[in-house]
């Protein structure tokens, strides 16, 4: 496996199924902890889940076959940080591992592709008529937040500070009407094609 050519890591077990997962996740309490979308037992997901739910500091990576959209949002949904397709998972892992580690979202290359086609969202939308509402700037930092950018990322990208972009990301939950850490990551990823 990729993971233990990398000196940096250190892997303290491995689960035959999802219940053991969960089990040795709660037992060692692992900085990240990969997991399969489809395991016997409990899925990835539902694993996810249940540490979200418990307050486990542990982060999650999702490997997965499927490229669909709405089980990336699932993911989203349940606090996966990292997101890696099993065709890519030799190339991708590690650094997946990293970025999840330093506090950033990890999500497959060929994956992006899949969230940049429009969505079936209704013209009706009322979400449609808040983003039409946004600034240029606003607009931008929500894009660069779709693409899994991280603060530091997006400051470097705009040329502001990191406290900037923090500041704008409060303000654009409020002005969206969000909740949640991951709300204003959520809302972008999904009006994604909106925000051009």
């Amino acid at each position: 496996m990729e993971l233990e050519k990398e000196g940096s890591l250190n892997i303290i077990g491995e689960a035959g199924d999802g219940n053991e997962a969960l089990a040795m996740i709660n037992k060692l309490n692992p900085d990240v902890a990969i997991l399969d979308f489809q395991m016997p037992g409990l899925t990835g997901i539902e694993i996810a889940e249940k540490l979200s739910k418990s307050g486990s500091h542990t982060k999650i990576i999702l490997l997965t076959m499927h490229n669909e959209k709405k089980i990336f949002l699932k993911a989203l949904e349940v606090g996966i940080e990292g997101y890696v397709l099993k065709n890519d998972a030799v190339l991708d892992i590690v650094t997946a591992v990293n970025r999840v580690i330093d506090g950033n979202y990890f999500l497959s290359p060929k994956l992006t592709g899949l969230l940049m086609e429009k969505a079936k969202i209704p013209v009706a939308d009322e979400n449609l008529q808040l983003i039409n509402r946004l600034t240029p700037t606003e607009k931008n930092i929500m894009q660069l937040i779709s693409e899994l950018n991280s603060n530091e990322e997006i400051a470097e990208k705009l040329f502001i500070s990191k406290r900037t972009v923090e500041n704008q990301k409060v303000l654009l939950s409020k002005k969206l009407n969000l909740e949640g850490a991951k709300g204003l990551l959520k809302f972008s990823v999904k009006y994604k094609e909106y925000l051009k």
